[in-house]
């Protein structure tokens, strides 16, 4: 058993400052989505895929933490102790 001392929490500015960018990269990415999806014919408002894009943006938005299990949760299918066999894969 290791009695290393629990490393330091880095800074909250520091870390803005090393991901802004990706991080604006991706919201560009997405917004860049959304204006393709506006702009196609045909509405999508009520198909499942564009639901959960929206309810991710909420959770981004929100006040709550943990947002990225939130989001891999919200995104993934349940769990299928199958899996395996059902994808063939004996």
């Amino acid at each position: 058993m290791s009695t290393d001392p629990k490393p330091a929490a880095r800074r909250a500015d520091k870390i803005l400052a090393e991901e802004f960018f990706l991080a604006r990269s991706k919201i560009l990415d997405l917004a860049a989505t959304l204006d393709r999806l506006e702009r196609g014919q045909g509405s999508v408002d009520e198909l499942q895929q564009r639901l959960l894009l929206q309810q991710g943006m909420e959770i981004l938005l929100d006040d709550q933490s943990d947002k990225a299990r939130r989001v891999q949760l919200l995104m993934s299918r349940p769990y299928d102790p199958d899996w395996r066999k059902n994808y063939g894969l004996h």
